[in-house]
């Protein structure tokens, strides 16, 4: 298991890898603060980078919405995969390659790209890189409309 610690000073722990918890504490905030470089250079220590390669925490849990930040070794991928949420894939840094149905498409650091529901995606980083991935699933009163 890792430590982290939030922007207020508070630390939580992170699971050994394939360990489900039923809550983390920092998605239990009101109002989620993140220091994403300080978390990053946690993921680079956490174990799942060098068997699966890459490592991951959520940030943002809700029904509706979910944040996470991923970090990528050099080679490393997220296999394909698709869900009814809109996706934003933001690289903060590094460079992945996304690759969509119509072929793949460059990210490199700094630039967002967003996919609509039900698009199948994966990942691919050739080099060490870090991602911030937000999905969004329309409200019931939305999905009404």
């Amino acid at each position: 298991m890792a430590t982290m610690q939030t922007s207020s000073g508070e630390w939580f722990v992170r699971p050994a890898p394939g360990v489900v918890r039923a809550h983390l504490d920092h998605l239990q905030d009101q109002v989620g603060r993140f220091d994403l470089p300080a978390m990053e250079r946690e993921l680079r220590r956490d174990v799942a980078l060098a068997t699966e390669g890459h490592s991951a925490v959520t940030l943002i849990k809700y029904p509706d919405l979910r944040v996470v930040l991923l970090f990528f070794r050099a080679g490393g991928s997220l296999a394909q995969t698709s869900t009814d949420a809109r996706i934003s894939l933001q690289v903060l840094r590094g460079h992945l390659e996304l690759r969509l149905p119509d072929g793949p498409v460059d990210i490199p650091a700094g630039h967002l790209v967003t996919l609509e529901g039900g698009t199948g995606f994966g990942v691919d980083a050739p080099t060490e890189s870090a991602l911030l991935l937000t999905l969004s699933w329309p409200s019931a009163a939305a999905r009404r409309a």
